[in-house]
């Protein structure tokens, strides 16, 4: 039996027809290398130009596109990066603020939740409480769209191909329930291996020792041991799942097998040690930004402030406030602007990262 397609035009499906009618299609202009076709019985739909027995003059060219990409100095990997980041910026913080907006939500609204002591739940808590409930959801829910499609654009741009927010939101949306699956086991493993050394060592603070301080140095450099582990082999985990369309054990092993191979070149000729080292350069650029963004609220509530205790005492009614004030509010706001402006610069690096490393291997 001849495979049979849908078609996907301007967010409309047309189908199911077979490979002679999409050739004729082709061949009038109604189907383009920039419209998106899945085979009858899938839900994951795929750019036509990589469709090879459709388009493969187009095929190719993807190819030799990506074939650009390798031997790529980590200068020339930054510079791409910000291009890819200019060009797509609206599409990329539409994308960024999928998040960033439900964690406003939810801080926000946590600032206004308060159990006194003995006393009485006010309905402000309850009702702050529910909308931190509801914040929280559409965070989880929210996150793997904007990890598939941050994926999508940034691939799509740096292949030379145009993005529409529209289309790239429909592709993460149906990669979805594969996203949800690998974000849930990739963070989930980070947070058992960080709290289960943590646990141990808070267990061995209530009893110093020099035998308590030996284990509890041991958890640590286990904790950090582990998480290097972790780092490596989930470094790519989202290109692998998204545009390598692999599912999830798939994805995960060659993400391992990307980020460990080159393993007789120096070191920055390495994905694991260029991946590494963005990881550590955005890192670094997030918290200076973000301090710069809270240190001017910072110094206007410090003004009059002559000793310690004085700042103690200050810092000690902003958080029992019932309510944050406007400068808390602001700071918040600026905060989460920033976030919502560099989040997408990590992943956009780690698809060019992704890009060299599967043409150099």
């Amino acid at each position: 039996m001849a495979e049979e397609w849908f078609v996907q035009v301007e967010g409309k499906e047309y189908g199911p027809v077979d490979s002679d009618a999409l050739q004729e299609w082709k061949a009038e202009g109604r189907l383009i290398p920039q419209n998106y076709l899945r085979k009858s019985g899938e839900t994951v739909w795929t750019i036509a130009s990589s469709v090879e027995e459709i388009f493969p003059s187009s095929a190719s060219a993807s190819s030799e596109s990506r074939g650009t990409l390798p031997h790529r100095t980590l200068q020339e990997i930054f510079a791409e990066t910000f291009r890819v980041y200019g060009k797509g910026f609206p599409q990329f913080f539409a994308l960024a603020s999928l998040v960033a907006v439900p964690s406003l939500g939810l801080k926000l609204s946590l600032a206004f939740v308060h159990y006194p002591e003995g006393g009485v739940v006010t309905g402000t808590t309850r009702i702050a409480g529910a909308i931190a409930v509801v914040m929280l959801g559409l965070v989880l829910v929210a996150w793997p769209i904007f990890v598939g499609g941050l994926q999508f654009a940034a691939g799509d741009l740096a292949e030379g191909r145009a993005i529409r927010l529209g289309d790239i939101l429909r592709r993460a949306i149906n990669l979805w329930p594969r996203i949800a699956r690998l974000c849930l086991f990739v963070y989930g493993s980070f947070i058992f291996w960080t709290a289960l050394p943590l646990l141990a060592i808070l267990t061995l603070a209530g009893t110093p020792s020099p035998i308590s301080i030996l284990v509890a140095l041991l958890a640590l450099a286990f904790q950090v041991y582990m998480a290097g582990r972790l780092f490596i082999n989930f470094m790519f985990w989202q290109q692998s799942c998204t545009l390598g369309n692999l599912e999830s054990v798939d994805s995960l092993s060659e993400s391992k097998e990307l980020a460990r191979s080159r393993s007789g070149e120096r070191p920055l000729q390495r994905p694991l040690y260029r991946g590494a080292l963005i990881a550590s350069l955005w890192l670094v650029i997030l918290i200076a930004l973000s301090a710069a963004v809270e240190l001017p609220f910072i110094l206007v509530r410090l003004q009059g402030i002559t000793d310690f205790n004085e700042a103690l005492a200050m810092m000690r009614r902003v958080l029992n406030a019932p309510a944050p004030d406007a400068m808390t509010i602001a700071t918040y706001v600026l905060s989460s602007l920033v976030h919502a402006a560099l989040r997408p610069l990590l992943g956009i690096a780690f698809v060019i990262l992704y890009f060299d490393a599967k043409a150099r291997t």
